[in-house]
């Protein structure tokens, strides 16, 4: 975890040259539990098991994440402008092309088409390439859903649409929906799945996860911060 420090440090920056009004403590708690969904990143790192492509990769990953962070940090400054945005700008097509676009991070749909995907290029087809990417998929999948539900868990964060504010917490909701904001399972599932594919086949797939994350922001079920805290730690797991 030789990157933590940097990181820590990176954030203390970011937050000192903002108005002093601005960082509050719910915005410090905030960027207390970005911290916290990037730690277990460190830990694939240097875990014996990962392969080596995967462990330079996520070292090379790392070298940013002072930065990185410090974006992350500075995306809860926005919600509520773009929030408010997009509250008042909705269209019937986009009602429609963002229920669409929610599929592609749908956990009923996306974990099976690629373990379906995973058998037909592995037992049917015979794809190396194929078999070795839907494979880095399902893993991604796997680790991404529990590490979402855990930091869902202990944010407690509350949606857009129960209007109390882009800094309420709850922690602990269980089962109560309105209280699982961050970060957004829908847009962690999509990178998750499809950054494989876009790395190994075409960079354009990843159109595919950011219109996932797009689309919930503008349905009112996520803050604008929610899937950035969640697009580069699923994008590193993958």
């Amino acid at each position: 975890m030789s990157w933590f420090p940097s990181l820590l440090r990176q954030c203390v920056t970011t937050t000192s040259i903002l108005k002093p009004s601005i960082i509050n403590i719910p915005l410090r708690k905030n960027i207390a539990i970005t911290i916290l969904l990037f730690i277990p990143l460190s830990l694939k790192a240097n875990s014996p098991d990962s392969i080596p492509i995967t462990e330079i990769e996520t070292k090379s990953t790392s070298r940013h994440f002072p930065f990185i962070m410090g974006i992350t940090a500075a995306s809860f400054l926005a919600d509520k402008p773009i929030n408010s945005y997009f509250v008042s700008n909705r269209s019937s097509f986009l009602n429609s092309a963002t229920k669409i676009t929610d599929l592609a991070g749908d956990k009923y749909l996306i974990i099976p088409a690629s373990v379906i995907t995973y058998g037909v290029a592995g037992y049917i087809i015979r794809d190396e390439k194929l078999t070795n990417t839907s494979l880095n998929s399902i893993q991604a999948l796997a680790t991404t859903a529990i590490t979402t539900e855990i930091v869902k868990q202990l944010a407690g964060r509350a949606r857009p649409y129960t209007e109390r504010g882009s800094h309420h917490y709850s922690p602990f909701p269980i089962k109560n929906d309105d209280f699982k904001s961050m970060p957004s399972g829908h847009a962690a599932l999509a990178f998750a799945a499809f950054t494989p594919f876009a790395e190994n086949y075409s960079k354009w797939i990843y159109l595919i996860p950011v219109s996932v994350a797009a689309g919930r922001v503008y349905q009112n079920q996520h803050w604008f911060s929610d899937v950035m805290v969640e697009s580069t730690p699923t994008t590193s797991f993958s």
